[in-house]
């Protein structure tokens, strides 16, 4: 499946999930790999079985069409100079990440006339690339935001570091899934995003999630595995929990759902195992089991 861009005049197809964000590399030692959470929401959205898009920013030494063309999921790209680059560097346990380059701002605009109609949508910032045009550029989608682009700053020489923003634009979306890395130092916030949102996930990572709704804070612990690289996991779980509460407009069968999720990439078994649906449900019976979630 080729990808297009608004220049070439063409519509991609119509999608039932679209990802909105960067795709980038990722600077991983000596070598690159691909990056950016509109590339594994929309790979794992089409594990789980909808025909998912990506609306993204990339330049001509972009490596990774061939990924989405062998998962079938359409790109449009706006052309940029080049691609997004982080590195992230170890020292002592402690990370420091830099952004060594950034593609384009990514408008309302820049959205395809068939896609505007998507059902389901995810804003994917991870360098602060979405511009807030686009949050209700979709009135008849479900909206979700995944934030952490948003909450990022960089200095002359690229080294990212925290920042908080404007709090009442997130009340645009109907869902913004976090982490707690990504609120760290903001935690007195949370009240305020909870306010502004219909539904605020905040995921802990082995230890679960809090859902906040209505006025209302509820915990969801993981589903218990062996961590062997969780690598993409904090991704899975938002592209779970979206998919699942546009199917059940129930928070607590789409945590579940999102844990059990999850946990297959935490193990280790990557994505690739997303689409053995069956064993994804054997697995959230057994959550159920355990935690009493709902459905």
């Amino acid at each position: 499946m080729e990808h297009l861009t608004r220049e070439a005049g063409k519509q991609p197809a119509p999608v039932q999930y679209l990802c909105i964000g960067h795709c980038c590399h990722d600077i991983a030692g000596d070598k690159t790999v691909l990056g950016g959470t509109a590339s594994y929401a929309a790979l794992a959205a089409g594990r789980l079985g909808k025909k998912a898009g990506i609306l993204t920013s990339v330049g001509p030494e972009f490596e990774f069409f061939k990924v989405f063309e062998q998962a079938a999921i359409p790109v449009f790209n706006k052309p940029a100079p080049s691609t997004t680059v982080f590195e992230n560097i170890y020292h002592d346990g402690q990370r420091t990440q830099y952004l060594h380059e950034r593609a384009s701002v990514l408008n309302v605009e820049d959205v395809p006339e068939v896609w505007r109609a998507t059902p389901v949508v995810q804003f994917c910032p991870i360098a602060d690339e979405v511009d807030f045009s686009l949050l209700p550029a979709f009135p008849d989608a479900l909206t979700a935001a995944t934030i952490q682009g948003w909450l990022r700053q960089w200095d002359s020489q690229g080294k990212v570091s925290p920042k908080t923003m404007d709090w009442f634009k997130l009340s645009a979306v109907d869902i913004v899934v976090m982490s707690d890395a990504d609120i760290a130092g903001f935690e007195t916030a949370i009240p305020e995003i909870a306010a502004n949102v219909r539904i605020l996930v905040i995921t802990q990572g082995a230890y679960g999630a809090r859902v906040f709704q209505q006025g209302d804070e509820q915990f969801f612990p993981s589903f218990p595995v062996r961590e062997v690289d969780a690598t993409g996991a904090g991704d899975v779980f938002a592209t779970a929990f979206i998919l699942k509460y546009a199917e059940t407009k129930d928070a607590a069968t789409a945590c579940a759902f999102a844990h059990v999720a999850a946990s297959f990439v935490v193990e280790g078994v990557g994505i690739d195992n997303l689409d053995a649906l069956e064993k994804i449900r054997e697995r959230l019976k057994e959550y159920q089991s355990m935690f009493g979630a709902e459905k």
